[in-house]
């Protein structure tokens, strides 16, 4: 073969060192690549713009786009939307960065070393502002040098080369050449210890968005370099300035494990609080140069030692630095003889101490009065966007908008923390009759105010306050007593009633009116007939307006002389002013001054009219044997009956050791064997009889013997064939009187079901309802909440506007992923008449006016001085637990809380709940009424109306 000429020899020889020398100066100076790059960055950009996207895409994974809820932003979009939120703006990414989302990389932009959850007011004002990491540099000058010259050494010793202004960063081509042959030998002979050619550039992409923050495969790598070459270049080709903000960022952000009491810690400033207890500025001011060596020495160890420890941070920090204390005494002096530090500070710090904490400084104690209303807040936005927990929330990137008015918040959190000094108790006129005594200790008291503004759309929530200093929210995390506040739902029960019975029977003839033969019990149903026929013959209007007010005029006795069977038992009830025991008040009257004995009796009319008011003929049920709903009606009763009975049982046992049980049913056999003389062959019935136990305590005995973990559901299901066993003896027909007697009992339940119904339409809280008269003053519980809800209902003239506290959610500001969600306003839902709710309201405004609220007439002004029109309703609530002995008697009295409450409307655009509450051991020594709750609103009220109407926030 011909041989070459020995100049194309020469030539290809310089033609490759021609090359190599290209590619070093481009590893060393980047230019091609910044030209590239640059350019590539140029165009990879994205702009917010109304309405959804069309063009967006989101991370799968990565610690960072988890914990700021990038990842998560599609789902929670969908569940925002799903409850009534829809999509106002969105970021719309250019082809240029969809191309690169597509390809698999992390898209280059500016990415936050801080956020966290921000909450603003109606008018924008600050509530709540979390930046996570806390303890930050805030810019590249303000990082020590000698941390920064330790750093660069430990981590990416070029980084900040200035001969190479396009130098990218993602690549240190010596740390690359040292890792790819470390990588290859490792391959060989799969020798341990393998270095990765890591820079900090391509650190950050690993820590934040390589899945679980991790590097586990070659690929993951390259992309992880590739996503960091882009990102150096957003600025353009000279790369210096993003390259100090990839020290600054690695500072501030990098992973440093997790510990109790703080969770994930990120960033230098974090880490040495939560591992050192240090304090970020005193640790900075120790870095000095005219800093006292030893202190220099400590704050220089701790740093370096963090600084080593991100490599494998649980390893080293969860394990108390047993392997963290030598690793940073070579360092220093490895650095010491490298020239970082001096021989002074190597030595100074080596003689220091390495003592990571236990656990983590405790947190700062919250003032939970001032962080109620947030607090609040936070537990929304966790179930509206079905978080885990409010760490996750805090974490997010977001800015919410609600509707609270901080200002009217400030100043109504500030009012009734002071009342717990007498001064400022004094001064709020809470002394005198019915209110506090002159020896009452105001401190002991807790008072809470909610307050709602009616809007377009929805009630929004201005003001959630209370001055209890616990996570405790009074306001909706309770079921208490409050008293004759019952009365408005029952009163409500009642003219629905009458509204109903005018929808049936107006339209009538008068010979189909007449020839209606209502159930003697019913008494409503005779008077509605009664009254349209009187009405008829008059000549009057038969309109639904005058019936209710005719309704409201109906008179009943206040008297306490009589006793009421209800709820199982006989029960007697007292009015708060006896004044009233000898009278007979119409319907108003009695509501307007809070008298109890009319509403006992109303409720027990609107409970007749329940079972006697229907379709069902009850009235022949309990008087024919023979009806066939008797057997059904007895057997629902032995079902019901027999669950309350195992229940109590269950509870007797439950925990007992099982050597307990045992005797226990020993000790029953054994008393059935000696009055029978054996016992084989006796029934359940019969064993439980000889034995004196009832059937279902013995049932349950045999079964905890058998199977002494068994849950009280799995009894209970298995249990359905004996609990109808046990009252087989109801069945018998020669029991027609106790027949009679449980049936009337299941009739009353199943009318108090269907008034539970309604008050639940009407925001009523719980999922059961006392089926008692004494349900009318207050015995079923109530919420504060919940009462302002229903009030937000008769203001509204009988339609529920959703209440709103959230009005919008703006998800990563200045990210590729930016979403702001705004609440879209829903229809009314129409849930009383129109005319009852008038009524209703007009019974409220009597109540200020001339009734038991009296004492705010006049107390506000509109905005023109003219008095404002105010209405609500009072209610005192005494919780006591009586146990009484044979005959009835008192033996003894426990007072476990004491109420009073005030559920209002001041004019046509704001409604609430004001209460005052004190709880065991404490309650039982004060005797306000709900006087005091409506004195606490007219002395807080103008300032609150003030602070509501300075520069007024937008009603939505």
């Amino acid at each position: 073969m011909k041989r070459r000429p020995w100049i194309w020899r020469v030539g290809g020889v310089a033609l490759l060192a021609t090359l190599v020398a290209c590619a070093l100066d481009e590893l060393q100076r980047s230019n091609l690549q910044s030209a590239l790059w640059s350019r590539e960055a140029g165009a990879a950009g994205f702009r917010v713009e109304p309405g959804a996207s069309p063009a967006i895409r989101f991370p799968s994974h990565g610690p960072y786009d988890e914990r700021l809820g990038y990842r998560d932003l599609p789902a929670h979009i969908e569940r925002l939307r799903e409850q009534g939120f829809a999509v106002t703006a969105q970021a719309r990414w250019s082809p240029a960065l969809l191309g690169l989302g597509e390809q698999g990389l992390n898209v280059p932009y500016r990415e936050k070393s801080q956020a966290g959850l921000t909450l603003a007011d109606c008018r924008g004002e600050p509530l709540l502002s979390l930046r996570l990491p806390q303890r930050q540099y805030e810019g590249f000058e303000a990082v020590p040098e000698l941390l920064l010259r330790t750093l660069l050494f430990v981590e990416d010793r070029h980084l900040l080369d200035d001969a190479s202004p396009h130098r990218n960063p993602a690549l240190d081509p010596e740390r690359f050449a040292k890792a790819a042959l470390e990588q290859a030998l490792h391959a060989v002979d799969a020798r341990p210890g393998a270095a990765g050619g890591s820079t900090l550039a391509t650190q950050l992409e690993k820590y934040r968005h390589s899945p679980g923050g991790r590097t586990g495969s070659v690929s993951e790598k390259l992309r992880q370099m590739l996503s960091a070459s882009r990102r150096a270049y957003l600025d353009g080709a000279d790369t210096l300035g993003r390259r100090r903000q990839i020290v600054l960022d690695y500072l501030n952000t990098v992973p440093l494990a997790a510990r109790p009491g703080s969770g994930e810690v990120h960033g230098l400033g974090d880490g040495l609080w939560a591992w050192y207890g240090r304090d970020f500025a005193d640790f900075n001011r120790a870095l000095a140069p005219d800093a006292p060596l030893p202190q220099r020495a400590l704050a220089y160890k701790q740093a370096l030692s963090l600084m080593l420890a991100q490599r494998r941070p649980s390893h080293y920090l969860l394990q108390r630095g047993a392997t963290l204390a030598p690793l940073t005494d070579s360092y220093l002096r490895l650095l010491a003889e490298a020239g970082v530090i001096a021989p002074a500070l190597r030595d100074a710090a080596l003689r220091q101490p390495l003592a990571l904490l236990d656990a983590a400084p405790p947190l700062p104690r919250l003032d939970f009065t001032e962080r109620k209303a947030v607090s609040a807040l936070r537990v929304e936005l966790t179930q509206l966007l079905n978080l885990p927990s409010a760490y996750a929330l805090d974490r997010l990137d977001l800015a919410v908008q609600t509707s609270l008015d901080a200002r009217a918040q400030a100043l109504a959190v500030r009012t009734l923390v002071g009342l717990s000094e007498p001064a400022a108790a004094r001064a709020a006129g809470l002394y005198g009759f019915h209110l506090l005594g002159e020896r009452d200790a105001p401190q002991r008291l807790r008072f809470s105010l909610t307050l709602y503004e009616r809007g377009r759309h929805a009630n929004l929530l201005r003001v959630q306050a209370d001055n209890i200093d616990q996570p405790f929210d009074l306001n909706q995390g309770a079921r208490l007593n409050l008293g004759s506040t019952a009365k408005l739902r029952t009163l409500i029960s009642y003219l629905e009633a009458v509204a109903a019975l005018h929808g049936r029977w107006a339209a009538l003839t008068d010979a189909e009116l007449a020839a209606l033969r209502p159930a003697a019990p019913d008494e409503l149903s005779r008077w509605a007939q009664q009254y349209l026929l009187a009405e008829r013959a008059a000549g009057a209007p038969v309109g639904l307006g005058a019936m209710l007010d005719a309704a409201l005029q109906r008179s009943f006795s206040a008297s306490p002389a009589e006793s009421f069977y209800t709820g199982g038992g006989l029960h007697r009830f007292e009015n708060f002013e006896h004044e009233h025991d000898g009278q007979r008040l119409s319907v108003r009257e009695a509501f307007k001054h809070s008298v109890n004995l009319v509403f006992i009796r109303l409720l027990r009319e609107l409970v007749r009219h329940q079972i006697y008011g229907g379709p069902d003929d009850n009235a022949r049920l309990l008087a024919d044997e023979a009806d066939p709903r008797r057997a059904l009606l007895l057997a629902q009763f032995a079902d019901a009956e027999g669950r309350v009975f195992l229940q109590g049982f269950y509870r007797k046992y439950r925990g007992r050791p099982a050597a307990e049980i045992e005797a226990r049913l020993q000790q029953a056999h054994a008393a059935a064997a000696r009055a029978r003389g054996g016992a084989a062959a006796l029934s359940l019935l019969d064993r439980a009889f000889l034995a004196r136990l009832h059937p279902l305590e013995l049932w349950l005995l045999e079964q905890l013997q058998r199977r002494p973990d068994a849950k009280l559901a799995e009894l209970i299901a298995a249990s359905q064939a004996e609990r109808q066993l046990a009252y087989a003896w109801l069945f018998k027909t020669r029991h027609k009187s106790a027949q009679d007697q449980r049936l009337a009992d299941m009739l009353e339940r199943e009318a108090f079901a269907r008034i539970h119904a309604s008050w639940r339409r009407l925001g009523y809280p719980f999922e059961s309802l006392t089926p008692s008269y004494a349900s009318a003053i207050g015995a079923s519980g109530d919420r504060p909440a919940a009462l302002a809800e229903l009030m937000g209902i008769i203001l509204n003239r009988g339609e529920r506007l959703a209440p709103q506290a959230i009005a919008a959610l703006h998800f990563g500001s200045a990210t590729p992923y930016e979403t702001r969600l705004q609440r879209q306003g829903r229809a009314a839902e129409p849930l009383l008449d129109p005319l009852v709710a008038a009524a209703a309201a007009q019974a409220l405004l009597e109540v200020v006016r001339d009734g038991t609220a009296r004492r705010l007439r006049g107390a506000l002004l509109d905005e023109h001085g003219e008095p404002l029109a105010l209405g609500g309703k009072t209610g005192t609530g005494d919780h006591r637990l009586r146990q009484l002995g044979r005959g009835g008697q008192l033996q003894a009295e426990r007072v476990l809380g004491r109420s009073a409450s005030f559920a209002f409307t001041l004019g046509e655009r704001y409604f609430g709940t004001v209460m005052t509450y004190a709880q065991e051991p404490d309650a039982a020594h004060y005797h306000f009424t709900s006087a005091i709750s409506v004195q606490l609103l007219k002395s807080l009220g103008p300032s609150l109306l003030t602070a509501l109407r300075s520069q007024a926030c937008q009603v939505e």
